[in-house]
């Protein structure tokens, strides 16, 4: 599976500049002119970090805490080298092959630093939450990090990398340290893979103009006409793609969990070694799918993948993630005795939980508490000696309701 998947999602409709630019094709028969080798220069990361998710360019991250990006529009890309489709011309493929073969840029580019995403987590027990919550957000501002989501207890925020260590240590003394937990994510490979075949496909774009001003046939036409229409819709994706994952390495993130002190029960001590994990279990860290075997599913759409090697992590613009792992399924169970075992741990600490069944998997939904409550789904699905677990963030029910069927859609799939 390719590390980086095509991003957002909503009803499949060519963008406004594709259907100018066929209308004007059709108008012209023929008279379109072919983009300028400009648009084939290597986009640097810095270049994608600063631009926006949709609407004006601006460099300034979102202020608001739930400044998420509007969703992109969703299509079904086509995989590099799919055959062609029955009955379209042979123009189209002649095009597109000599586009591959001539004008393909190659993967030698200046070395560039490294992508990484950091994610830290902290839980502090403290006298008030709310209070505590409100000097890291200040601390954060001063820091030039900004609110990405709040709830009653917890704030997620997003950090400039090259203050993120500095402020993860000032936002420690906030409380007493519960648990806490820092993952660094590369995401160059994702980065560099994205960014050639986005050069890749303007290119073969390009060459198609040129055979469209060529073509006589009208059928011929408007099957090329159909051909530019789906590689812009490609190129749009990989663009929000990139700019995703440049965000993600320019602005990591960290979440302080607040718990006030008498409500705070550590109960680790009493539990049995073999659901211990199950307490380990946070929608803000990743150390029990670190701890696992590597499971693999498809991202979701709307969704780019940062990791599908050690272990799968697939996260939004916005915030959405979902990762998976697989342990030994120990005590043997079934799907539905491990999720009763979620919920007899975990349901009791949120405003509510539900069971669900999505495919193979028992799933536990849990809500926080507050006006602004993130969603944590966990899914179990035992097989044999096997356990495969999925994990999925949901910082608002604004991204539940955006990301939520293309999720479940992953997960009925499987393994990939």
């Amino acid at each position: 599976m390719a590390v980086g998947r095509s991003l957002g999602w909503s009803d499949s409709h060519p963008s406004a500049h594709t259907a100018s630019l066929a209308v004007a094709c059709v108008v012209a028969l023929g008279g379109c002119a072919p983009r300028r080798s400009a648009e084939m220069a290597p986009a640097p990361a810095e270049s994608y970090a600063n631009q926006p998710y949709g609407g004006a360019a601006t460099a300034a991250p979102p202020s608001a805490s739930r400044g998420a990006p509007s969703a992109p529009a969703r299509s079904a890309p086509r995989a590099p080298g799919r055959p062609a489709d029955e009955g379209r011309s042979a123009l189209v493929d002649a095009g597109a092959r000599e586009a591959d073969g001539q004008e393909q840029p190659t993967a030698e580019q200046p070395q560039r630093a490294r992508m990484v995403h950091y994610n830290g987590y902290a839980k502090l027990r403290v006298t008030s939450a709310k209070q505590t919550l409100a000097d890291a957000v200040k601390l954060g501002e001063g820091a030039g990090a900004y609110v990405e989501a709040l709830s009653d207890t917890t704030v997620t925020l997003r950090v400039p990398v090259a203050k993120f260590r500095e402020l993860y240590a000032a936002l420690l003394k906030l409380g007493d340290v519960i648990d806490r937990s820092m993952t660094a994510q590369d995401v160059t490979d994702a980065f560099t893979a994205a960014d050639l075949r986005l050069r890749t496909l303007k290119a073969s774009r390009d060459r198609l103009i040129e055979l469209l001003a060529r073509a006589r046939n009208e059928n011929e036409k408007l099957q090329i006409l159909a051909e530019i229409r789906r590689l812009t819709e490609e190129v749009d994706q990989l663009e929000m793609q990139l700019k995703t994952l440049a965000s993600l390495a320019s602005f990591s993130r960290l979440t302080i969990e607040a718990v006030p002190r008498q409500a705070h029960e550590d109960q680790r001590a009493e539990e049995l070694a073999a659901f211990r994990w199950i307490r380990e279990l946070s929608p803000f860290k990743r150390d029990v799918a670190l701890q696992g075997k590597f499971f693999e599913l498809r991202a979701p759409d709307g969704m780019v993948v940062l990791d599908n090697k050690g272990h799968f992590v697939a996260e939004s613009a916005d915030g959405a993630v979902i990762w998976a792992s697989s342990r030994d399924n120990d005590p043997a169970g079934t799907s539905d005795f491990w999720l009763a075992a979620l919920r007899e741990r975990l349901a009791r600490e949120y405003k509510t939980a539900e069971t669900q069944t999505i495919g193979e998997f028992k799933v536990l939904r849990l809500v926080d508490q507050g006006d602004v409550a993130y969603r944590y789904l966990i899914g179990v699905r035992a097989r044999g000696d096997r356990l495969d677990v999925v994990e999925v963030y949901f910082p608002s029910a604004e991204q539940e309701k955006r990301y939520g069927e293309a999720i479940k859609a992953a997960v009925e799939r499987g393994e990939s």
